[in-house]
Formats: structure tokens, C-alpha cells, sequence
């Protein structure tokens, strides 16, 4: 054999030793081996100061190996590869794919911030799909020819000096390998800039490219002139900054400084100090949520949880993207001085669904919510947003109203164990779930804002065709500011088809009209 490997444990933690070539032939020893000995450990050292050659094939049992220590919360690292296979690494972007550590002397450390469950979760999912663009997250939007650029700029840099999210760097800790975070990156002033047709088109193609995140800027914002409009064109890397973020936070704070012509002498909320409070909660506050987490996920199984597949043959994970207008008249005063939201309306015609298409009497799924939950995080700008799981037996025939009233209390009641979601992202419990998330007005795929007296539209978004969470079925319902709704569905096409997917969406507005039913039994809605 031309790759010898020898164990050993320190409690937890596992080193494997490994000498010679890592190919073909080797992997399948090593796959072996490392399976075995990492049960229940939560941490493992692969030793490769002595490893002359890696192949693709051992490549992908570095990958698995990560994804095995994920699921049961634990870390993977690569110690001290040699030169050779650091350079396999670099070229297939792997270093950005497993942890490495090497020993370096380092020089005086600056502050390390690490990253939150949900950052983890998703700066995870980039790595494994580098080159997708999942993770841009903003718009092109046209700004009325009323508006003073020069004055939009002084605004713009006002606001990004006083936000720490803009000086956010991923790299590396130098002792541990582990990716973390620095808030000490230099904000670059914007200007206005004046592009012919052809620049401008030739810009677009270049900001919606994957980002770099490793001590990279994590954002991306222009002011630019053409010969017919004007623009801002607003990006984020979606590890640092959600939707919410974006659209109520930022535009907000833009608006704001623009129209007064002034700085702003109020200190925004540090989010690298929200980091290092949530970082701080002993685990066993986190216990009881992490018992009410395993609960809602227990028994998850996709062929019972999901729509059943209709495609074979094809490319494993391969993503697609429909939207379809639903037919929907929802009276215009639908949800006022009841007992749910829209949000939970809309999430419960998704379960029905579920339940429907997977010919059971259960939905296991989870929904998205922007995670600011206390007054103090309504104005933090970064990454709150957060991915609840939730599960309804439907074996007890009930009426609509008793559901969605029932589901709603669901909903208030996971947001109190909010802070326990590491166990999900971190064990991987929701892997394949469902996803449902309710995108309102000009945070869906359409829409103008207000900008002082003025009127801004956007004009594009990124693709951000698949989630970060790499689900297999991503249900987004957009409530658009006409009074219409449209079904976004984002969906792995090598398990199903379109035609699936129309019938799937066409499912979901049945079950809407009947939630609006108010003598409507959920038992009639699964027959």
C-alpha cells in the first residue's frame, strides 16, 4: 500500500498520520479507515507533512471527511501539508475547502471574531460550490435623474465609515486554521463614476461574479453614470448581510443621510460585539433548545418529506429556478385582527402541500425569518437571518383556522430557543429539508422604494438561483406591492422535473384557497 495511516485519540480528538500517496487505490483505505476511527470524535488532525501525491479521488475523501465530521458537530483539519500537495490545494481551490494549518511563526495577532452557526453554514456552502454566485445578494437600482449623485456618495461613505459589517474580512485564524473574522478591513471611499453603454454593460458581467472571501472586501457598491441614467448598484456577500439587512437597514440609513445632508452622530450597534455576546452563552443555556431542534427534525426522511423525485440519470444536484403567478384574490385587509400572520398563512399552504404531494399525514420543513427578534438588533446591519425547522402531524382532522392558529403559536414558540440553531447547522439536521421563506414587496424579485421624494427601481438582482442552504426544494412566496403573489421555486433538477414543479406550485394555490375557507378541514385538503 502506498499510503500507510496510523490513529491515535486524546479523548475527542483524532489524529491520523498519514505517510506516502493519497490515490485512487489509496482513497478507498483511507475512506475506511477514517469512518471508523472518527465515530463520535469531535475533532480530527490529518497529518500531512509526509503525504508526497493527492489525487482527485482523495480530494473527494478530504471532502467527505469534513462532511462526516460536520454532521456530528466536529472539525476537520489538514496539518502541515507538503509543498507538492499544497499546490494540488491552491489549484483546485481545496484550501478553501478544508481547514489547514501550518506552522507559521506569526507576528502579533489582530482581534478574531468567529463566525456565527449561520455565517458557518453558508460560508461552508460556498466552498463546495465555488463558482456559483448563490451568495450575492443586492440590486441594480436606478435612481430618479432628480438625485444629486455627489451628495448620494458623501451619504454612502458616511454610512459605510460607521458600520463595522463593512470592514469585514474572512481569513484563516494563524493558530487554529480555522476560518474567522476580523472587523479592521479597510473601507475604500465610493465615487461617482461615468461609464459609456458598453462599460456599464461590460461592469454588470464583472460584479456578478463569486466573490473572493478570504481577506477580500465582502460587498461590492458603485455609483455609476450613463449616458441615459443614473445608478447605485448595491452587493453583498451573503454571509455578512441578509435581505432584511439590505432593503430596511441600509436603505434605510442611505435615505436617511442623503436627505439631511448631514453625518450622523448616532453610533450604529457594533455586529462584531453582537458576535462576541452570542459566542459567550454557556452551552447549557443552549441545551433545552437543542432537545426542541432534534424533536421538530426527528424522523426526517426525504422520501417521505419531499415530493417524490420524477428524474433519474441526471447530474446529482443540479439547480433550476420557475416562477409562477398565483391566482390568488386575497382581500386586501386578509390578515388584519387575526390570529396569524402571512407569513404563517403562506408557510402552512407550503406544509399542506408537502404533505399532499408526499402522499403523507406530516410536514417536516423549515422556514426562513430575519432574526430580529429584540428592538436592540432592529438596527444591526449583518447577518441575522436565521432557519427554523418545524413539523405539523396532520393525523388529527382539524379546521383551517385551528391550524394556522396552531402553527402560528409553533412559530412564537421556536423563536425563544433562536440562539440553539448551531445544533442544526453544525450537525446538519436539516440537510434536504424543505425550505419556506415569505419575501414581501421589494425584497422579492420586483419592486420600487422610496428615496426621499423620488422614486428608486430596481432593475436587476443577482441570479442567487440556488439557497445558501443548498436545499432541495426552496419554496419562496413574494408578495408583490400590487396586491399580487407569485411562487419562486428553486429546486435540485436531478430529482425533479418542471412539469413536478408546475404541479407542485399548482398544489400550493389550491391549499391557499382553501386556508382562506374558514370551515375548511385540513383532513378534506390531504384527501
Amino acid at each position: 500500500m502506498a499510503l500507510e495511516i496510523n490513529t491515535r485519540t486524546d479523548g475527542t480528538s483524532l489524529t491520523l498520520d498519514l505517510s506516502g500517496e493519497l490515490s485512487t487505490l489509496e482513497a478507498k483505505d483511507f475512506d475506511a479507515a477514517f469512518l471508523d476511527a472518527a465515530k463520535g470524535m469531535k475533532e480530527a488532525l490529518l497529518d500531512f507533512s509526509q503525504v508526497r501525491y493527492i489525487s482527485s479521488a482523495g480530494l473527494r475523501s478530504l471532502f467527505l471527511a469534513k462532511k462526516a465530521m460536520m454532521r456530528q458537530g466536529g472539525d476537520l483539519k489538514v496539518l502541515d501539508p507538503t509543498p507538492e500537495v499544497m499546490d494540488v490545494f491552491k489549484a483546485t481551490r481545496y484550501d478553501n475547502i478544508v481547514t489547514i494549518v501550518q506552522r507559521e511563526e506569526s507576528g502579533e495577532a489582530p482581534a478574531f471574531y468567529p463566525l456565527r452557526p449561520v455565517q458557518r453554514m453558508m460560508v461552508d456552502t460556498h466552498f463546495q460550490k465555488a463558482e456559483s454566485i448563490m451568495m450575492n445578494t443586492g440590486a441594480l437600482i436606478r435612481m430618479d435623474d432628480s438625485v444629486d449623485m455627489e451628495r448620494l456618495a458623501a451619504a454612502l461613505n458616511d454610512l459605510m465609515s460607521a458600520y463595522d459589517i463593512f470592514r469585514t474580512r474572512f481569513v484563516f485564524h494563524p493558530e487554529t486554521g480555522d476560518i474567522c473574522q476580523r472587523f479592521d478591513g479597510k473601507v475604500d471611499k465610493v465615487y461617482v463614476e461615468t461609464l459609456s453603454d458598453e462599460a456599464f454593460e461590460q461592469r454588470k458581467q464583472e460584479i456578478r461574479k463569486p466573490y473572493e472571501i478570504i481577506d477580500h472586501p465582502l460587498y461590492r457598491i458603485y455609483l455609476i453614470k450613463t449616458s441615459t441614467a443614473q445608478y447605485l448598484y448595491a452587493d453583498f456577500y451573503h454571509a455578512i448581510v441578509d435581505g432584511t439587512a439590505i432593503v430596511v437597514i441600509f436603505w434605510r440609513e442611505l435615505e436617511k443621510r442623503y436627505v439631511s445632508g448631514t453625518k450622523s452622530r448616532r453610533q450604529p450597534p457594533s455586529y462584531a460585539a453582537y458576535i462576541l455576546e452570542e459566542a459567550g452563552i454557556p452551552k447549557e443555556e443552549l441545551e433545552e433548545g437543542h432537545t426542541y431542534w432534534r424533536n421538530e427534525l426527528r424522523g426526517f426522511e426525504e422520501r417521505r418529506h419531499l415530493p417524490p423525485r420524477d428524474v433519474e440519470g441526471v447530474a446529482a444536484w443540479t439547480k433550476n429556478e420557475i416562477e409562477i403567478p398565483m391566482q390568488v384574490d386575497m382581500p386586501k385587509h386578509f390578515f388584519k385582527g387575526r390570529d396569524f400572520t402571512e407569513n404563517t398563512f403562506f408557510m402552512a399552504a407550503s406544509m399542506l402541500a408537502l404533505a399532499k404531494t408526499a402522499g403523507v399525514r406530516e410536514s417536516v420543513m423549515s422556514w426562513v425569518h430575519n432574526g430580529r427578534a429584540q428592538l436592540s438588533e432592529m438596527r444591526l446591519l449583518g447577518i441575522m437571518l436565521e432557519q427554523f425547522p418545524i413539523r405539523w402531524d396532520f393525523e388529527e382532522n382539524i379546521s383551517v383556522g385551528q391550524f394556522l392558529q396552531g402553527l402560528e403559536e409553533r412559530v412564537n414558540r421556536s423563536m425563544k430557543y433562536r440562539k440553539s440553531l448551531d445544533i442544526v447547522y453544525g450537525e446538519g439536521l436539516e440537510d434536504d429539508c424543505a425550505t419556506f421563506i415569505l419575501q414581501k414587496g421589494s425584497m422579492g424579485r420586483r419592486g420600487s422604494m422610496k428615496f426621499g421624494d423620488t422614486v428608486a427601481t430596481i432593475v436587476e438582482m443577482p441570479e442567487n438561483e440556488i439557497s445558501a442552504a443548498e436545499n432541495t426544494l426552496d419554496i419562496e412566496m413574494n408578495a408583490h406591492d400590487d396586491g399580487t403573489y407569485s411562487l419562486v421555486l428553486n429546486y435540485d433538477a436531478s430529482r425533479y422535473s418542471e412539469e413536478a414543479m408546475r404541479r407542485f406550485a399548482d398544489t400550493v394555490e389550491k391549499m391557499i384557497h382553501g386556508l382562506m375557507e374558514d370551515g375548511c378541514m385540513t383532513g378534506d385538503l390531504l384527501k
